[in-house]
């Protein structure tokens, strides 16, 4: 199977600058894997997105990111009281 490369960005041009919002992110990303029966995808955070590239089909791979981008968003919002991704 092919690897998907979702990309999720930021709301911010820096907004994951941060290493302890990187690594938040990150683990978010292990764990939804996990929790869905996956690898843990490679996972590049650049300050302004971040790059899932998983193999997967393309609904597992939409249903990962969406999960990350809903968790991570919540958590963001509820902590600092602004969007992480773009659109919320």
């Amino acid at each position: 199977m092919e690897p998907i490369r979702i990309i999720l960005r930021a709301a911010y041009p820096a907004s994951l600058e941060s290493a302890a919002l990187r690594d938040l992110v990150r683990a978010s990303v292990a764990e939804t894997a996990e929790h869905q029966g996956l690898s843990t995808p490679d996972t590049e955070i650049h300050p302004d997105r971040i790059e899932i590239l998983v193999a997967a089909p393309g609904p597992v791979a939409l249903a990962l990111a969406t999960e990350v981008r809903r968790a991570t968003g919540l958590w963001h919002r509820r902590k600092y009281g602004t969007p992480l991704w773009l659109g919320e």
